[in-house]
């Protein structure tokens, strides 16, 4: 009998599938150019604040580089998460 009752739960699961991908990649194009912004206004902000050029692209590097989704998840892996 308890199989029954989870019968349609492969169909359940098959069809959220696709609409969490797809809510899971809009959000991650939003964090994309809300993270492209940042590092925009903070090279700005350096630079406005008497630093060189060269040196708040430096940094502004750093912060793009701190940010990123594929450097997160491989420190993860080899962290043993």
């Amino acid at each position: 009998m308890m199989a029954r009752d989870h019968d349609g739960l492969p169909l359940v699961i098959m069809a959220a599938v696709p609409i969490l991908a797809m809510q899971i990649g809009v959000r991650f194009v939003h964090f994309q150019a809300e993270r492209k912004r940042s590092v925009r206004r903070f090279r700005r902000e350096l630079i406005s604040a008497g630093m060189s050029r060269e040196q708040a692209a430096r940094l502004a590097q750093a912060y793009h580089d701190a940010g990123s989704v594929r450097k997160m998840l491989r420190g993860a892996r080899f962290s043993g998460w």
